[in-house]
């Protein structure tokens, strides 16, 4: 079995999504995945799981010059054969992990993840799905990225704060596998996203709140 660590940069502005990040991450199913937490908040957050969580916090490492500096650093930090991707503001079900591990193995993949993905607004109650649209250039989102260490070691992150996940997908050379289990995450969409998010691009499309609350079950309430 392969090792995993989940990285996951975080700081002050997003300190209200941390019980959950923290949540979704020890309910994951698959054996000896460790989360890599980076903080850069002015003060260390207050310790939101058991000690005997696979939980690796670093704080007071920063500033760093931009998201993918941040990332370059979580990778480098990283003992899993794998890293994936955990952005502390989204929605992952407990089998992401093992999914995830399973497509790398299976196709033989250097990086996979979602191309076609939900996401919600809990302040105004609105859902999307977003369809990637340029077949010709494969591509995954950052939030839901998988990859081989061997490959970020090939080539590390852009010193860039917005774009630094499509830079190391677009410059890798890697095989890119884009796979299916849409049910698996959702994005949450609030006043500190990383990047602006185009819901009126043709990409986009509404989608019943009802998909959203079938997705994350109890944890709709969450965020209703």
């Amino acid at each position: 079995m392969e090792s995993v660590t989940c990285i996951m940069p975080t700081t002050a502005s997003r300190r209200r999504f941390m019980p959950s990040a923290v949540l979704y991450f020890l309910r994951q199913d698959y054996p000896g995945a460790e989360l890599l937490l980076l903080d850069d908040s002015p003060a260390p957050m207050p310790e939101l799981w058991p000690e005997t969580a696979p939980i690796q916090y670093r704080y007071g490492l920063g500033p760093f010059s931009s998201l993918g500096a941040k990332r370059n650093y979580a990778c480098a930090q990283a003992t899993g054969d794998i890293i994936i991707h955990l952005d502390d503001d989204d929605w992952y079900a407990p089998g992401w992990i093992s999914r995830q591990v399973q497509v790398l193995q299976e196709q033989e993949a250097d990086i996979c993840g979602l191309n076609e993905l939900c996401f919600y607004k809990p302040e105004q109650q609105l859902a999307w799905r977003y369809k990637y649209g340029y077949n010709h250039k494969p591509w995954v989102a950052g939030a839901t990225m998988a990859y081989r260490k061997k490959v970020w070691e090939r080539h590390p992150f852009p010193d860039k704060h917005i774009g630094e996940d499509n830079h190391f997908i677009w410059s890798a050379g890697s095989k890119i596998v884009a796979h299916d289990y849409t049910n698996g995450f959702v994005s949450l969409l609030h006043d500190h996203n990383t990047s602006p998010k185009y819901t009126f691009d043709p990409q986009w499309g509404p989608i019943p709140l009802s998909q959203i609350q079938d997705m994350l079950g109890a944890d709709f309430l969450r965020y209703a």
